[in-house]
């Protein structure tokens, strides 16, 4: 960054999310007047290069991340990353704190009590969501990673020349994205964040404006692309397209339409499960506002079949509405054909810029 950025109340942050088929970067400028995307790109991943969150090719993952950060901003360093899956427990809690406790001793005590993982293998950390004065109680959001995952992917982008500042939760970073979307609307009710990745989805439910939980699906991309690839004949690149609705091959477009349909409904019905735990937690039955993220997001007909499933209103993600950026980064791409996928990485950015 400049000292004239600096003097000028201007601050730069990159978010670099690293997904199992791709990587998506974007550096976000804040000011006092909003934001602007001074650099992003997207990169492919060859498959097998992550599977689940494990780096399975090391070399051809820093040669991709390396060539990224080159094509958006060689002076890039520090980034912002994410993780999600079975190495990352979130978990939302109320307990007593007495007057005279040492409250962080007594958070931390309560949230190696729950983690699945032993105590010496994980870090932890913790944001305090209420208080509640009356019944010295407080509502906690815990976080646990398992170190020898989290310092994998820290050591791989040293290596890569980069220095991770923050590595936050996939769940958290798409719960701010979504704050900058809504910011100056209501914050009442119950919305759920789908974001809908290759081998995951993650379903995020924020309550009257507030993160409240988060619950994985096994049912993502991948299923649909292999859906498509059975019934229809294609290859793994061919339903790749028309999943993105780029298809350059003759179709059939009701035997398309039933696959997605078919696969959606698998999709669904984890999405129902997902619902179920909501509404038992809170005793609440109803969930106003579904918000699509990740590159399912643009699976043909797939919002209106949510809609009609679900029986609640479904948007997508669009972080690029509410930045400037010169369209010229995109080159040839529409960016609203590509900005739900930006959406972790936006939530990054967001993380350090509001720190």
């Amino acid at each position: 960054m400049s000292f004239l950025k600096k003097l000028q109340g201007q601050n730069s942050s990159v978010g670099l999310d690293i997904g199992n088929r791709s990587l998506k970067l974007v550096k976000l400028c804040t000011t006092k007047d909003g934001y602007t995307l001074e650099a992003t790109g997207i990169k492919e991943l060859a498959p097998g290069t992550i599977e689940g969150s494990e780096i399975k090719k090391r070399d051809a993952l820093i040669e991709a991340i390396t060539t990224l950060v080159n094509q958006c901003d060689p002076s890039i360093v520090e980034v912002v990353i994410s993780m999600s899956g079975h190495g990352i427990i979130t978990d939302k809690i109320v307990f007593k704190i007495n007057p005279d406790d040492d409250e962080e001793e007594v958070i931390l005590f309560e949230a190696a009590q729950r983690s699945p993982f032993d105590a010496e293998d994980i870090t932890l950390d913790y944001k305090i969501l209420r208080r509640f004065p009356e019944s010295n109680e407080i509502e906690v959001l815990l976080v646990a990673a398992k170190n020898d995952l989290m310092q994998n992917y820290i050591d791989l982008l040293y290596d890569a020349g980069l220095k991770p500042t923050i590595v936050d939760v996939d769940a958290f970073a798409i719960t701010n994205c979504y704050s900058m979307e809504c910011a100056g609307l209501s914050d009442t009710g119950t919305v759920a964040l789908l974001n809908i990745g290759h081998d995951l989805t993650n379903v995020t439910f924020i309550k009257d404006g507030v993160y409240h939980s988060t619950r994985d699906i096994a049912t993502a991309g991948e299923f649909f692309n292999r859906t498509l690839q059975r019934n229809l004949g294609l290859s793994s690149e061919e339903a790749l397209l028309a999943i993105k609705g780029r298809t350059t091959t003759s179709i059939d477009m009701n035997m398309l339409k039933q696959s997605v349909e078919f696969a959606a409904e698998e999709l669904s019905s984890g999405i129902d499960l997902a619902f179920s735990y909501y509404k038992s937690s809170e005793k609440n039955d109803t969930v106003d506002k579904i918000v699509l993220s990740g590159g399912g997001a643009y699976i043909p007909s797939l919002t209106s079949f949510l809609e009609n499933r679900h029986q609640t209103k479904v948007q997508v993600s669009n972080p690029l509405a509410f930045v400037d950026y010169n369209p010229d980064l995109f080159g040839s791409v529409d960016p609203q054909s590509i900005s739900a996928l930006l959406s972790v990485a936006f939530g990054l950015a967001l993380r350090k810029v509001e720190s």
